[in-house]
């Protein structure tokens, strides 16, 4: 009798045992966390500053202003599985104050580069994609909104078309040699850019931690192959030029700099 007592028990301990370690497997798939993604600023290997002058292409700019639209951010898990982020908007910005609605509203110098994801779900992530701009279901109705969507911000043009749309990205400053005043923008649907990175070093996104992605913004390769003493103002009037800059946000502007 104390044989199968014994039994018995065993029994029931391992049932217990493999119940709770289920809840635990469990636990530790379902389980979230919160996650920064960081956007630092740069040109080339020096950290970008508004007026502070640098040498791009052999000639000499400073900047006023530097914003970007990011969204709709996703992750790629080892498993090729994707955690999307849908309609997710942060404005990436370093920018003197800047006056809204024809002066009626001043939106701040502000610098911004880190926004932060709640409840990812931990585990190795391999890849990064996101969007840069607005894509047409808020571009095309700005009394949608989504994220940090917001006519307040200084960053809607209702030149370019028949109606207000967003600017996706404004780069702004002078060519301090001739003091031309330089304004590199990007808009309107067909130029919307899906960026796509591919971590070498899995961002592992653990619990109870502060888990950072930090990515290079290289500001000289925004204006890569653009002359810009033939072509200072890009906008939708130099169409093929707000295009090749899209293009270079999608395919050069942006690295990996640090997993933590």
């Amino acid at each position: 009798m104390k044989t199968f007592k014994n039994i018995a028990l065993t029994l029931l301990s391992s049932t217990l045992f493999f119940a709770c370690s289920s809840d635990d497997d469990n636990n530790t798939s379902t389980a979230k966390a919160n996650a920064n993604v960081t956007f630092d600023a740069r040109v080339g290997s020096a950290d970008f500053a508004l007026d502070t002058p640098y040498t791009i292409n052999g000639t000499s700019y400073q900047f006023d202003g530097l914003r970007y639209w990011i969204g709709n951010v996703e992750f790629v898990n080892a498993n090729n599985e994707t955690v999307a982020f849908e309609d997710s908007y942060f404005l990436m910005e370093e920018t003197k104050a800047v006056a809204v609605q024809e002066g009626d509203f001043t939106y701040p110098a502000k610098k911004r580069e880190t926004f932060g994801l709640n409840n990812l779900p931990v585990g190795n992530y391999t890849k990064i994609r996101f969007t840069v701009g607005v894509d047409a279901v808020y571009n095309d109705n700005l009394s949608l909104q989504a994220g940090e969507l917001s006519q307040l911000n200084g960053m809607t043009n209702i030149s370019w078309m028949w109606h207000t749309s967003y600017i996706f990205s404004s780069l702004k400053g002078k060519n301090t040699a001739s003091n031309q005043a330089i304004t590199v923008e990007t808009g309107l649907n067909a130029n919307y850019r899906t960026v796509e990175i591919t971590l070498a070093t899995p961002f592992e996104v653990k619990a109870n931690q502060v888990n950072t992605l930090g990515l290079n913004v290289d500001v000289a390769k925004i204006v890569d192959g653009i002359d810009l003493a033939a072509t200072p103002t890009v906008s939708a009037s130099t169409p093929t030029v707000m295009t090749a800059v899209a293009n270079n946000f999608r395919d050069k502007v942006f690295s990996v700099k640090s997993v933590e």
